[in-house]
């Protein structure tokens, strides 16, 4: 016997000690309470929007959990509410009744499109069950990375295939795997003019200035990215240098900039950096070759291991698509999206209509 009710921000210990449990992406109580304490969209709608919900079992213990997260998006000028689902887990011994939580999930009210961007192999049938489709713009079964410290990732890669030696054997690999590289790899071309790149500490009132003029340019669905959104998504991870924002700088004007986020991996020791947004109200002088060059540079500089970009022929990035030498296979297709109403859901079924990014639902937070 189970119980559901809504989530409190109490039960943190409870449910994100769930979450661990599955081999979920753990927070800190701050980071996790921020989630909606300081999310602009949760302060306009209220209290009346819950946190998630929660299965207890007949000793008020949590056995199932799932947040529930609102984020602000536009769609050809109409503002809307997006929901994004994150740490859905249950108890093996209670998966009978874990659809009860996704159930209460996608029939809450008052929400335009739920989105999902980290859905796993496990989930996706039942997210299907709730009418739930795979984003149609780009492939996002797949990862494309550069190799940025090739000691490093060798010695990772040893290690993950339990081959004797890895800190003495990932010098000779190395070499191999750069001198394959240099001979074999396409170079990411230099923009045509010398753009200077800047490494921004914070978002500020330029961004706002940008996000207006992109969000009056492009009338395809987007994700909101004023500076108070940007700020809460990013800023408590940026503090931390956990987050490169790069800018080109048009005057006092942002003319493009990217996000980077570190996605390491504790359990092999791989050290990542993702390009989770880029941005341009055009790109005709190559900014997004710019971003991505520097970006690689500081990883090399800061001993990253790989520098990834998740999901191909997508938008704003699918230009260096061919540069990235690797590419590596996801356990799941992660990206889901369902709209109530069933004539917008079909609009949203057409590519032209998306621009997705790891910036979308939670893949970045």
């Amino acid at each position: 016997m189970v119980h559901l009710r809504e989530a409190r921000l109490a039960d943190y210990d409870q449910m994100v000690g769930l979450e661990a449990t599955q081999s979920l992406r753990s927070r800190s109580r701050e980071d996790w309470t921020r989630l909606w304490v300081d999310n602009p969209l949760y302060k306009q709608l209220g209290s009346g929007w819950p946190i998630g919900w929660v299965l207890e079992d007949k000793d008020k213990r949590i056995v199932g959990t799932i947040g529930n997260l609102p984020l602000p998006y536009v769609y050809q000028g109409r503002k809307l509410v997006v929901a994004t689902g994150r740490g859905w887990a249950v108890e093996e011994r209670y998966r009978s009744v874990a659809l009860m939580l996704m159930d209460q999930y996608f029939n809450q009210p008052n929400v335009d499109i739920f989105l999902n961007t980290t859905v796993n192999g496990q989930a996706a049938e039942a997210f299907g069950v709730f009418g739930s489709t795979p984003v149609p713009a780009g492939d996002w079964s797949v990862a494309s990375f550069w190799v940025t410290s090739y000691p490093g990732f060798a010695r990772t890669a040893l290690a993950v295939k339990k081959l004797p030696l890895p800190r003495l054997l990932c010098y000779p690999a190395a070499a191999c795997l750069w001198t394959k590289d240099l001979v074999t790899a396409k170079r990411l071309p230099a923009p045509s003019r010398d753009f200077e790149v800047r490494r921004e500490t914070r978002f500020d009132e330029r961004f706002d200035e940008f996000w207006e003029k992109l969000c009056s340019r492009r009338k395809i669905l987007m994700g909101v990215r004023s500076r108070e959104v940007l700020d809460w998504h990013f800023g408590a991870s940026l503090e931390r240098g956990e987050v490169w924002v790069l800018t080109i700088p048009d005057g006092s004007r942002i003319a493009a900039y990217g996000i980077f986020q570190r996605r390491d991996e504790p359990r092999t020791g791989l050290k990542r950096i993702r390009l989770v947004d880029f941005q341009a109200v055009n790109d005709e002088g190559g900014y997004l070759n710019a971003i991505v060059i520097e970006a690689l540079r500081l990883a090399q500089q800061g001993r990253i291991h790989v520098l990834e970009k998740v999901g191909r022929d997508v938008g704003e990035t699918r230009a260096i698509d061919e540069y990235a030498p690797y590419t590596r296979k996801l356990q799941a297709w992660p990206f889901f999206f369902h709209a109530p109403d069933a004539e917008f859901h079909t609009t949203l079924q057409q590519a032209e209509v998306w621009s997705p990014s790891s910036f979308d639902g939670d893949a970045s937070l």
